[in-house]
C-alpha cells in the first residue's frame, strides 16, 4: 500500500466513491434534448443540442457530453473552460462547443466529418454540486453509397453466373434481383464486408437459368435512407463483348513457396490479347479487398487487402500479349491456399483459378533422454520451423517403425509448426533409434540418430562433474575452518 502525505490511498478511493454514491438527481431542474434522432450523412457535420428546464444560466455548471463511459467524454466543460485531458482520442479536433444561448441554459456539440462509428447514443448531462440531470440523444449516421456495377462472370453448368456489387454504404445496405418484369430473383450468394473507414461492401451472386432473360436489373436499398439505387444488365449485349470468347489461363498444377521466398502468380489470356486496358484482379475467396488490383495501368491501393500491402509488385512486361504475373515477396503461411486471377472489360469477367502451397523445411530433429524409470528411458525429438503439419516417425536401427508414445505439434505466431515426439526405450544398450521428420509436400526429411553409448558416457560425466565438484567443495570449507580456528587460538 503506498500512502500520500496525509493520505492513504484506500481513503482517496473510500472518499472518490462517497462522493459518487452522494450524488443525486437535481429536483430543480431537468435535462431535455431531441425526441427524434438526428440523421445526418457520412462526411457531414452534425448538430446535437441540449436544454435545462426551466431556463437558466449554465455556465458555471459542468456540462458533459459523453457515450459509453461517464469517464471519458466525447466533450467536457468545466469551470467556463474545455478539459481535454479525458476526452476521447476519436474526437480530438473534431468537436466544436457552441454556448451562444448557455445564459439561457441551452448548448450544443458539434461534431465535423461525421464517420460511420459515430453513430449510437449520446448523453448530455448537466452537474452542479452534488446534483445533475442528463437526457440521451440518438445520432444515425447514413452513407449513400455507389451504383451498383454489374459483370458477367462466365458460365457454369446450371446457367449464367453474374456479380453485383457495390461500395460506400453504411449501414449495411440490402440487395435485390430484378427481372424485366419486376420479378425478384433468388440469390445464390451474397458477401457484406466493413472496410477501415467502417463502410460497407456488399457483393452478390446470381445465376441465370433461363436462356430467354434479356435483362436483370439489381438494386442496392438504405435500410435508413429508404432510398436504392440499381443498374441493369443486358445478357445478349454481354455474350458478344470481345472477353467473352477468352480463356484465362493459369498454372495447371500447384505452386509450391518455401517460407521467407517470393510467389510469383502468373496467369494469361488465351488467344494472345492486350490488356493494357483490362482491368486485372487478383483475389482470394472475394472480390474484395483483393490481393492486387491493376486499372488503366495503375495499381488500386485503396482496394487491396491489409496483410499485403507493401508485398506485391506487378510484372507486366509482357501485357500487350495478355501475360501478366503478381510477384508477392516473403512469403508466409498466410498466404497458402486458393487464389482467382480475373481479367476484366465491358462488365465481362473471366478467370483462372490457382492454388498456392506454402511449404516450411524445419531444423533437424534433437534428441535428449527425459528420464528413467522401471528400466525404461524416456527420449523426447523436437524440431521447429515446419509447414504444413509434418509427419513423424522413430525407427529402429533395421528401419522399422516405432509408435510414438505421444506427440505434441503445435503452432507459432508465424505459423509454423513445432513438434515433441516422445518414446519409451527399454532396452537402451542395444538398440538405436532414429527420428525423422518429414514434409508432406516437398517428400523431404531431416532425421537425427540417438546414439546410447554417448548418452550413456555424457549421462556418466556430468554424474561424475557433480561429485568431484561436490568434494572440492566440502575440502574448500574445512580448510576454511580449521584457518579460522587457528586464527583465534
Amino acid at each position: 500500500m503506498v500512502d500520500f502525505p496525509g493520505y492513504s490511498l484506500s481513503g482517496v478511493i473510500a472518499s472518490f466513491f462517497f462522493v459518487l454514491l452522494s450524488m443525486k438527481q437535481s429536483d430543480d431542474f431537468r435535462v431535455i434534448g431531441s425526441a427524434h434522432p438526428t440523421l445526418v450523412m457520412v462526411g457531414e457535420d452534425a448538430l446535437l443540442t441540449c436544454q435545462v428546464l426551466p431556463k437558466r444560466t449554465v455556465m458555471y455548471m459542468e456540462v458533459r457530453w459523453y457515450r459509453a463511459e461517464l469517464s471519458t467524454p466525447v466533450f467536457l466543460y468545466r469551470d467556463g473552460a474545455e478539459v481535454m485531458e479525458m476526452q476521447l482520442e476519436e474526437y480530438r479536433g473534431r468537436v466544436e462547443w457552441l454556448e451562444d444561448n448557455i445564459t439561457e441554459g441551452s448548448v450544443a456539440l458539434k461534431i465535423h466529418n461525421i464517420r460511420p462509428w459515430d453513430h449510437g447514443q449520446y448523453w448530455c448531462r448537466f452537474q452542479e454540486g452534488n446534483y445533475y440531470g442528463q437526457t440521451s440523444l440518438l445520432l444515425t449516421v447514413a452513407g449513400l453509397g455507389s451504383a451498383p456495377y454489374i459483370h458477367m462472370d462466365g458460365s457454369v453448368e446450371s446457367g449464367l453466373q453474374l456479380v453485383c456489387a457495390a461500395k460506400g454504404w453504411f449501414p449495411e445496405p440490402q440487395v435485390s434481383w430484378q427481372d424485366i418484369t419486376g420479378e425478384k430473383l433468388l440469390t445464390v450468394s451474397e458477401h457484406c464486408i466493413q472496410d477501415e473507414d467502417g463502410l460497407f461492401y456488399v457483393e452478390s451472386m446470381l445465376v441465370v437459368r433461363n436462356a430467354s432473360m434479356e435483362i436483370v436489373s439489381c438494386f442496392i436499398h438504405s435500410p435508413t435512407l429508404t432510398e436504392e439505387k440499381g443498374s441493369e444488365i443486358s445478357i445478349p449485349e454481354k455474350l458478344q463483348t470481345e472477353l467473352a470468347s477468352l480463356k484465362v489461363i493459369g498454372p495447371s498444377q500447384p505452386i509450391l513457396v518455401r517460407v521467407g521466398e517470393d510467389i510469383q502468380l502468373p496467369c494469361s489470356l488465351s488467344p494472345k490479347t492486350d490488356a493494357q486496358s483490362m482491368e486485372v484482379r487478383w483475389l482470394r475467396s472475394h472480390r474484395y479487398p483483393a490481393v492486387y488490383v491493376y486499372v488503366d495501368g495503375d495499381h488500386v491501393a485503396g482496394e487491396q487487402m491489409t496483410e499485403y500491402r507493401g508485398r506485391t509488385e506487378l510484372m507486366s512486361d509482357a501485357i500487350s500479349e495478355g501475360r501478366l504475373t503478381l510477384l508477392i515477396s516473403d512469403a508466409r503461411t498466410s498466404d497458402d491456399g486458393k487464389y482467382q486471377c480475373l481479367f476484366e472489360k465491358d462488365g465481362v469477367y473471366q478467370e483462372a483459378n490457382l492454388d498456392l502451397k506454402i511449404v516450411g523445411l524445419g531444423s533437424s530433429p534433437r534428441i535428449s533422454m527425459e528420464g528413467l524409470k522401471d528400466g525404461e528411458i524416456k527420449l523426447k525429438c523436437t524440431s521447429e520451423g515446419w509447414f504444413p503439419q509434418p509427419h513423424v516417425q522413430w525407427r529402429d536401427c533395421e528401419g522399422k517403425t516405432i509408435p510414438s508414445f505421444s506427440q505434441d505439434l503445435t503452432q507459432g505466431s508465424q505459423g509454423l509448426f513445432h513438434v515433441e515426439a516422445f518414446l519409451l526405450v527399454t532396452n537402451i544398450s542395444v538398440v538405436n533409434v532414429t527420428c525423422s521428420i518429414s514434409n508432406p509436400l516437398l517428400g523431404e526429411e531431416k532425421r537425427t540418430t540417438f546414439s546410447p553409448s554417448v548418452s550413456r558416457m555424457t549421462f556418466s560425466w556430468k554424474i561424475w562433474g557433480l561429485l568431484l565438484v561436490g568434494a572440492v567443495g566440502l575440502i574448500w570449507r574445512k580448510s576454511c575452518r580449521k584457518g579460522n580456528t587457528e586464527k583465534f587460538s
